[in-house]
């Protein structure tokens, strides 16, 4: 897989749960304000496993990026060999 777009399926995959967990913290405060306790700890707890998975995400995507330096330090510094 190309690198680049690797990179950007990370980053759209990091988004996508960071609007998740938005979501699912603006439907808790809707569902505690309309006084239905129930739907408001569903969406908590799907709050709760968004924002983890984007933390997850987004750990992954610096590694994957610390990685990609690293190895394109490594060329640089030694272009004949592969």
């Amino acid at each position: 897989m190309n690198s680049d777009f690797q990179h950007k399926t990370f980053i759209f995959l990091e988004r996508l749960w960071l609007v998740g967990a938005i979501l699912g913290l603006a439907c808790t405060v809707f569902f505690l304000i309309t006084k239905d306790n129930d739907s408001a700890l569903f969406f908590l707890l799907f709050f709760v496993m968004s924002a983890v998975i984007y933390l997850l995400r987004k750990r992954q995507r610096k590694r994957h990026e610390g990685q990609l330096a690293a190895l394109k330090n490594k060329e640089i510094s030694n272009p004949k060999a592969k």
